[in-house]
């Protein structure tokens, strides 16, 4: 088995506890300060993952090396890495300033530098003139910048975020995610940030992986894995979505009633997704923009959200949900209204369905 050509390189990376394999061969290079997100549900295998590489967990089988430096047997303290808990991991007896200098401490590091990689790693984080602060007197948000700046001022080779930001109230969530970004962005380090929230991967990461069951399912950017997944989970996952039966066979495919194109080599029952605010309902049943597909559906249920119009369009049994941007002064469509779906058909996504 051979490294990859990451900076950071993970070859066949497996965890078992007896049978079941809670990490599978994972394969994957992270370049040099990229920000990579690990995303998934609970239980694929991400957090595993991440702590095998931090050396919390030993691998059962598989490569870790970064730099070119191989560390799958190196023991955790050695391993120039700095974590980020989804706890903070803060100790409550100790200042800001003890907290964040207590790594640089256990390295042996001199006062003098300690004193001033701290201030420089307290400033990073904006939290200067709380350094004599006990994390109980700080807010959620403020806890966690102390927890990253503790993480920075060891100045590791990789930085490790499991889940930072998910006790955070959503207000918070949308502060931490820029000010991670933004330090990890000035530093140029290398990072992965573990996530259950596809928002968070999305608007982050240089690069998102996307977990299941304990195998790797797909790794693009931000907008290869929106715009062109590769299988059903990660279109499922991976932003909303409508999930659809149909049936191709002789190059077409047959859904609610209409005869559409259907990708080469897919025959028999397949899954249809589309996300719901690439499809564009009228409320004149003939109308369909050339070169798109269509499809007559009755209005199940509206719904005005402020911002958008969602509706529940029931197509021969099978509910599609659409979404349309308000602009003020639309006419809600009431429910048993006839209508017209359309999209095109590159927002069409055509998957065998799962045996």
């Amino acid at each position: 088995m051979t490294a990859g050509t990451g900076y950071l390189s993970l070859s066949g990376l497996t965890k078992r506890y007896g049978e079941f394999a809670a990490v599978d061969g994972l394969d994957l290079d992270v370049p040099r300060g990229e920000l990579v997100a690990f995303l998934g549900p609970s239980g694929c295998g991400k957090t595993t993952s991440l702590r095998m590489i931090a050396g919390l967990v030993p691998a059962t089988a598989g490569r870790i090396v970064v730099g070119g430096r191989e560390l799958t047997e190196v023991p955790t303290h050695r391993r120039d890495m700095g974590l980020v808990f989804q706890s903070y991991a803060l100790f409550p007896h100790m200042s800001v300033a003890k907290n964040v200098a207590f790594g640089l401490e256990m390295r042996r590091v001199s006062r003098g530098e300690i004193a001033a990689r701290v201030r420089e790693a307290i400033a990073l984080v904006h939290l200067t003139g709380k350094e004599e602060h006990r994390p109980g007197q700080l807010s959620g948000g403020q806890q966690q910048r102390v927890a990253l700046a503790r993480a920075l001022v060891i100045r590791p080779s990789i930085l490790l975020l499991d889940e930072p930001l998910s006790n955070l109230d959503a207000k918070l969530r949308d502060e931490m995610r820029n000010e991670i970004r933004d330090i990890q962005r000035r530093l140029g380090i290398t990072a992965i940030f573990v996530t259950h929230d596809q928002g968070e991967a999305l608007t982050m990461c240089d690069k998102v992986a996307v977990m299941n069951a304990g195998r790797l399912e797909q790794t693009g950017t931000p907008v290869e894995l929106y715009e062109h997944p590769r299988t059903a989970f990660v279109a499922g996952f991976v932003g909303r979505t409508n999930r659809l039966k149909a049936v191709a066979r002789d190059g077409a495919l047959e859904l609610a009633g209409q005869r559409l194109a259907a990708p080469s080599g897919i025959s028999g029952t397949v899954e249809v997704m589309i996300r719901p605010h690439r499809v564009a309902l009228a409320a004149d049943a003939a109308v369909v923009a050339p070169g798109h597909h269509g499809v007559a559906g009755t209005v199940a249920r509206a719904t005005f959200a402020g911002d958008i119009l969602q509706y529940d369009v029931d197509v021969a049994g099978q509910i599609v949900s659409v979404e349309a941007a308000t602009r003020g002064g639309e006419r809600v469509l009431e429910p048993g209204r006839a209508v017209m779906l359309s999209w095109r058909p590159q927002d069409l996504f055509v998957y065998a369905s799962a045996r």
